[in-house]
């Protein structure tokens, strides 16, 4: 018994402030707690009704900016074609559309942005403020995309 307090004090030595990890194995789950998980599982299947399902598909649909595809593709292409005849022959056209793309997006943010700024002024809710911070995670994602693909065109010119 010497022995494992020793062990626990040289752990617990490390873990300065938080919990040692434990030294012994918990027992396994009793078949009472598995059933009762299984019971439980049942439960929770997800929406059972058309309009459940309808509504449940939707959930993650709230501004489109999840989203890869470009609402208006003949304007991604008419950007691309601009960026491609601005930069010259060093840039492929999947560059062009990637930079063309990243360029669509952050404009659509920033319209969002202003509107969102713009609801402010009327009255500020705290649902407006978490929609602004998560507007930050689009813009960039948005941004990033933008400077990989003018890294990998200034890599590939060189």
């Amino acid at each position: 018994m010497a022995t494992k307090a020793l062990i626990v004090e040289e752990v617990g030595a490390s873990f300065r402030g938080r919990n040692p990890p434990p030294t012994e194995r918990s027992e396994m789950t009793s078949v009472r707690q598995i059933e009762a998980n299984r019971s439980n599982a049942k439960h929770s299947t997800g929406p059972k009704t058309a309009g459940g399902k309808t509504r449940s598909s939707r959930n993650a649909l709230r501004h489109g900016l999840a989203r890869s595809a470009i609402s208006d593709a003949a304007e991604a292409a008419n950007l691309a074609v601009a960026i491609a005849s601005g930069l010259g022959p060093q840039v492929s056209a999947d560059a062009a559309m990637a930079l063309a793309r990243s360029k669509l997006a952050r404009l659509h943010i920033r319209s969002l942005r202003q509107a969102m700024l713009a609801a402010l002024l009327t009255g500020p809710l705290p649902a407006d403020l978490k929609g602004l911070q998560g507007l930050e995670r689009y813009d960039r994602a948005a941004l990033v995309q933008q400077k990989r693909t003018l890294r990998l065109r200034g890599s590939a010119r060189e």
